[in-house]
């Protein structure tokens, strides 16, 4: 182990730098693209293992060992065009929710709850160009979204003054005095209510819950030292459109590396400056509407196989950088790469592209799970055996009717 890889893990033991085998963290890494890809672009030709890599996959051919594709799984009883994206790591309409043990939230939030505590940052929600909220909370809310990757580095290493720490203290013990007061009146007020009151106030509650987990994690860190990198805060030009998804997806492999967080989520919006790619001129949601036209198409192809090279160069970042215990990053970071829109120009919610690199499944496969009459394999039994590779004990999650274990075990 080098200098460099000692210096983006300040929290090991000295019994592991003395070479102890430590077991590394299990990773999970959400990347949603609110304005999908064109399927026909997207999806492999034949099953495995010896399908055709599709157009779009092609820069994404160094890796077909690590990874695997999903074909005709969606979210059942998801629909609305742009309106059905938000539900794409839940699995579940925010309006939806009620109806659900689990209330909307996305299958990054729940990896949050279980192990985020591990970490300083329980998880991080990145974004570039707008777009829809694809993070949500047990209550139903959308976690905010931090666009800017130099500020984001600057949050996981970069010390804040003394004056900064009070003042971040003095909130969350106001936090919690708030709460102390909110909680027991809450729950006296329940039986005085009638069913859709009631209704509200457990959504009340259950948010007053997750306030309340988050601040106790605030408070339990506040006084640790910042994780440490050797790595360079990231910058990027703004006459580059893939530039800011770019430095976004530096700052990720910078937080997993040196255990800032274990969970990320990372929104791709309609709002991506892609006129700066050669050869495009219009914008991402319009050409994501081509209505057939070669010459929309053509731009639109550009710009898919731009993000597709990002993915590709995240990727290669990580499997360059060693972890402990042996192994690489990507070994132990499940990465999934996908949409809650299978088709943009249609505003179809069906047939979500979908891939999972990474995490120590067994890869290199196009699997393809067609309808079998109303039988249907809903994306979430895939969320729900990502849930239990990262050792989070769930049999149901969303709309699941099972797992997928026995593909990627």
């Amino acid at each position: 182990m080098t200098r460099r890889d000692l210096l983006t893990f300040p929290w090991l033991s000295p019994l592991a730098l003395r070479g102890a085998q430590t077991a590394a963290p299990k990773r999970l890494v959400c990347i949603g693209l609110d304005l999908s890809m064109r399927p026909e672009q997207f999806f492999p030709v034949g099953e495995w293992p010896d399908y055709q890599l599709s157009p779009l996959l092609q820069p994404l051919a160094r890796w077909r060992q690590q990874l695997t594709v999903f074909s005709h799984l969606d979210h059942p009883g998801v629909s609305g065009g742009h309106y059905g994206v938000h539900a794409f790591l839940s699995g579940v309409r925010r309006e939806q929710g009620s109806g659900f043990a689990d209330g909307c939230v996305s299958i990054d939030q729940l990896a949050d709850e279980q192990v985020g505590k591990q970490t300083r940052f329980s998880s991080l929600c990145l974004g570039v160009g707008g777009g829809d909220n694809i993070s949500w909370t047990r209550s139903g809310i959308a976690v905010p979204k931090l666009e800017d990757p130099s500020a984001t580095f600057d949050l996981l290493f970069r010390p804040p003054t003394q004056g900064v720490t009070e003042a971040r203290r003095s909130r969350l013990a106001e936090n919690q005095s708030i709460l102390a007061l909110l909680q027991p009146q809450a729950k006296r007020l329940g039986p005085q209510l009638d069913r859709w009151d009631r209704e509200k106030l457990d959504e009340f509650i259950t948010a007053l819950r997750d306030f309340e987990r988050t601040t106790e994690a605030s408070a339990a860190w506040l006084d640790k030292p910042l994780p440490k990198t050797a790595g360079d805060r990231p910058v990027w030009s703004p006459s580059g459109c893939m530039d800011k998804v770019r430095a976004t997806f530096e700052a990720m492999a910078l937080a997993l590396q040196a255990d800032a967080t274990r969970i990320i989520s990372f929104n791709i919006g309609t709002g991506l400056p892609v006129t700066k790619i050669p050869g495009v001129s219009r914008s991402y949601h319009d050409l994501s509407h081509s209505g057939q036209d070669p010459d929309k198409l053509r731009q639109l192809h550009l710009i898919e196989l731009a993000l597709v090279g990002e993915l590709d160069r995240f990727l290669g970042t990580l499997a360059e950088r060693k972890d402990i215990g042996g192994g690489t990053l990507l070994d132990h970071t499940t990465v999934i790469f996908g949409s809650g829109m299978g088709n943009a120009s249609s505003h179809s919610n069906l047939d979500l592209p979908v891939l999972v690199a990474g995490g120590g499944f067994r890869h290199g496969r196009h699997l393809f799970f067609p309808k079998q009459g109303r039988k249907q394999t809903p994306l979430c039994n895939l969320y729900v055996s990502l849930l239990q590779k990262m050792g989070i004990e769930r049999d149901r999650f969303g709309s699941s009717n099972g797992n997928l274990n026995e593909f990627l075990a």
